[in-house]
């Protein structure tokens, strides 16, 4: 849902924010993924998901649970209760595959790869693939592929590149709701045209497992005809952010 805001005598036409528009649609349903994973607090000892605290039930497991690591990678294939509302506020329903293959430093397994075959939230679909990789200091590399499409028509690539996480507070403890990540994106990625863009963080963004919306930050758009393009998540756990073209700004109700 896009509203014009500010103007000026040569206003751009809002096709002009599409890849912003598109970007923002697409990343309210990838960005809360790896967070949500993490929460589950999966790893020797501890492989059943708490069905009612995150939505999750489990339809197989495949793998040695009983000397992971050391004979090889778990995967589990997960699916959203439909009917359930997760801690963020947000209903999915659909497959959440989750591979890991060794042990983080505290004894949980390590994420190393989630996919998402289609999954329907806000009434978008989401196919996503993406691979996890550990940085310095306890940060994650979450290094995604995603394409998207609106209720009905044609799968369309929309983004890939790094998102990297730091945990800003919470911990990943089984509890769905009070972990906080600061994600620096760095994507290269395409609207519903076909137009490319890159989008690189001017602020981490802010994602919580307790919000539907990513809460903060900012993203910086290029294309080809090199007009100045800024999304702004503004703060706090709301629906909206503003969209800016040059000297014109739009503001985004993200569904």
């Amino acid at each position: 849902m896009l509203a014009t805001g500010c103007k000026k005598e040569d206003d751009l036409s809002s096709e002009e924010a599409n890849a912003m528009v598109d970007h923002a649609f697409t990343e309210n349903l990838v960005a809360p993924l790896f967070p949500l994973a993490q929460a589950l607090g999966l790893g020797p000892g501890r492989w059943a998901v708490d069905s009612a605290t995150f939505c999750l039930g489990l339809d197989s497991l495949v793998g040695d649970t009983g000397a992971f690591p050391a004979n090889g990678p778990v995967t589990l294939h997960l699916r959203f209760l439909g009917g359930c509302t997760g801690a963020g506020g947000r209903e999915r329903t659909g497959v959440f595959i989750l591979r890991y293959d060794s042990l983080e430093s505290d004894g949980r397994a390590r994420l190393a790869a989630f996919s998402t075959p289609d999954l329907h939230a806000a009434g978008f679909r989401l196919r996503c693939d993406a691979t996890v990789s550990p940085l310095a200091d306890g940060r994650h590399r979450v290094r995604v592929d995603s394409s998207f499409v609106w209720n009905d028509g044609a799968w369309s690539r929309r983004y890939h590149g790094n998102l990297d996480h730091a945990l800003r507070s919470g911990t990943v403890d089984s509890i769905a709701n009070d972990d906080v990540y600061d994600v620096h994106e760095e994507l290269i990625g395409q609207d519903r045209s076909g137009t490319a863009y890159t989008a690189t963080s001017g602020t981490d963004l802010e994602v919580a497992t307790g919000c539907a919306w990513v809460r903060g930050g900012t993203l910086t758009f290029v294309q080809s005809d090199e007009r100045e393009r800024v999304l702004d998540y503004g703060s706090g756990c709301n629906a909206r952010a503003d969209l800016t073209v040059a000297d014109t700004r739009f503001g985004l109700i993200i569904p």
